[in-house]
């Protein structure tokens, strides 16, 4: 079930903000659908109102206050004074509201993310004094919006409601992907890739800034949540955010960073010399369906001032913008961007990195970690943003190594292994997954030993070279991996027919003991003995074992006599062992401190 109810048709028009009026003028003005009468669980998505209502140390229920008010405050700072409501009907209404979202948070703390709140058996007189809130503004340009969803849905098909909602009123947020199927997807962020290029040299560079927050202290492209409540469309998201998390520091606006202007409508074309639109499907698509990236040439002015900020590192301190601004690590004036409207400094540091055109990767002077997404997608090299760097820097297009193995028999067969399955996954599910992004499935044969693998049967060469760029999405609830498929010679070690082929081992070894190797994804019914005989039975001569581990279930460590039977244990890396494939490698430093259970 996938709900698209908003509200009601009188806020069907994104641009039209109604009135303040009271709820009962309100009820007349939109009298109850047949559909409408019964109660039906609400959502309520409070996009950057959360920031609001943690720096102000307010709910929604004050909120709700605040939005029916004779006179509503034409921007919400968190000060007012908010007498009692003089409508008794709407504070009960209030009231009741909030005691059935705080018995649900209560009840299903594994649902409710802090950015939406669950409101279950809400009737229409409720809905129209929820919808009040859609009317607020604030100084942090967020927007609340209210949406119909279902009491006991994953997050996933709770934000799909969200979408779904939004998408009915407002389908420029709907982008059609890039990649196998061209699948159409909400977009709920946006990115922005500044690329300088030196054609004399062949040089590519891309412009991060440092993320410093304690969970994320990474690099990033800039970038963030559109704002409905002043993002028309992608492109002002675009600007918006790259103004707040660059421009500001600068002083410089679009027009002065960049060579070309964004267009201003939403069905317009960017500039295709300049600008390059690239729309990733997501792999873990629940709250981001697609990460639109913008990669958008910069001005040499810009290039230039930029480098003047570098330090011996080849890390730019960026300028701290003219006038008053609240850093990102000073909670205490936190308060200020709301009751102020002071500007939010994101980021201090920045730095541009050179990019490899043959591998996608990318190359800093500094050791710190780029965001994943980021580095995936250019490791990835997609064709649209890979013609458009050739194009900028005068260089020959990449010729992609193909995944499929040579002499491939032009009659198949096409298959595909598929492991690292949710355990309630059903042939259909599998089917879903590619299917989605229209490719056909033959069939699907899941196997039990080793369990959650699947072999998938696709009709031509073309399906499975699409296929094989669908690995590492996620198929309900976890990530799968999605290799070519190939026939497994008969092994000792590898019995089943979903199993992969074990290669031996040629990597570096020891030359002096202790000669260790730990293995994981064992069997829950695995004992310590087991383990043991599961390495003497192949040749390894094993002296001791540490099983089970205490800061890690399901491995175990175990030590050899020799450096030979090392290198035959470490072959049996991806065998099949009491139904499951388990993992063989050398312990790090991390895995040795883990230590054993007995």
């Amino acid at each position: 079930e996938q709900a698209t109810y908003c509200g009601g048709a009188h806020l069907s028009s994104p641009g039209w903000a109604p009135a303040a009026r009271s709820a009962r003028e309100a009820m007349e003005f939109a009298p109850p659908t047949p559909a409408m009468a019964e109660s039906q669980t609400v959502g309520v998505f409070l996009e950057e109102i959360a920031y609001f209502m943690e720096d102000m140390d307010k709910d929604l229920w004050w909120l709700l206050r605040v939005a029916h008010q004779p006179q509503p405050p034409p921007i919400v700072t968190g000060v007012e004074e908010v007498p009692p409501l003089e409508d008794e009907a709407v504070e009960a209404i209030i009231q009741r509201l909030q005691v059935r979202a705080d018995e649900h948070a209560e009840q299903h703390q594994n649902q409710v993310r802090a950015k939406i709140v669950i409101i279950p058996a809400v009737v229409q007189e409720e809905r129209t004094v929820l919808h009040a809130l859609r009317n607020l503004k604030f100084h942090c340009k967020g927007r609340v919006e209210v949406f119909q969803c279902m009491k006991e849905a994953r997050n996933t098909a709770i934000w799909a409601a969200y979408h779904n909602c939004v998408a009915a009123m407002e389908p420029q947020w709907v982008m059609k992907a890039d990649g196998p199927g061209g699948k159409e997807c909400f977009s709920q962020c946006v990115v922005v890739v500044p690329v300088y290029v030196d054609k004399a040299k062949k040089e590519i560079k891309l412009f991060n800034v440092f993320c410093a927050e304690k969970k994320k202290r990474h690099w990033a492209f800039p970038g963030g949540d559109i704002l409905r409540g002043t993002d028309r469309n992608l492109y002002d998201a675009a600007r918006r955010e790259f103004h707040e998390e660059v421009g500001i520091c600068f002083g410089l606006s679009w027009t002065e960073t960049f060579a070309s202007e964004l267009p201003e409508d939403a069905d317009e074309d960017p500039d295709h010399e300049t600008v390059c639109l690239y729309v990733d499907l997501e792999k873990d698509g629940v709250r981001y369906p697609t990460r639109p990236y913008f990669f958008v040439q910069v001005s040499e002015a810009f290039y230039s001032t930029s480098r003047c900020y570098e330090d011996h590192s080849g890390v730019i301190q960026m300028p701290m913008p003219a006038g008053e601004f609240v850093r990102w690590d000073d909670l205490a004036s936190a308060r200020r961007v709301h009751t102020e409207g002071l500007a939010f400094v994101e980021h201090e540091e920045a730095r541009w990195v050179s990019l490899e055109f043959e591998t996608g990767r990318v190359v800093a002077d500094d050791s710190k970690q780029m965001r994943k997404e980021n580095a995936e997608l250019l490791r990835q090299q997609p064709d649209r943003v890979w013609q458009f760097f050739a194009q900028l820097a005068g260089l020959e297009p990449v010729v992609k190594k193909s995944q499929l193995l040579a002499g491939l028999p032009s009659d198949g067969p096409f298959s595909v292994r598929m492991s690292g399955i949710d355990k309630t996954a059903t042939d259909e599910d599998i089917t879903g997954y590619f299917q989605e992004v229209n490719i056909t499935v033959k069939k699907v044969e899941q196997f039990d030993i080793p369990r959650h693998t699947a072999r998938i049967d696709f009709e031509d060469v073309e399906a499975l070279e699409q296929a094989l760029q669908l690995s590492g999405r996620n198929l309900l609830r976890r990530k799968v991996k999605v290799e070519l498929w190939v026939d497994t010679a008969a092994d000792v070690s590898v019995t089943a027919p979903g199993a992969r082929p074990l290669k031996p081992y040629d990597g570096p070894l020891p030359e002096a003991p202790p000669f260790k190797v730990i293995i994981r994804s064992l069997d829950k019914s695995v004992t310590r003995d087991d383990l043991g005989y599961f390495f003497w039975d192949r040749e390894c001569q094993v002296k001791d074992i540490e099983y089970p581990l205490r800061n890690e279930r399901h491995a175990g460590i175990v030590e050899f006599d020799d450096q030979e039977s090392l290198k035959r244990a470490l072959g049996l890396n991806k065998a099949i062992y009491k139904g499951r494939e388990v993992t063989v490698d050398m312990p790090t430093a991390k895995d040795e401190r883990g230590g054993g259970g007995g």
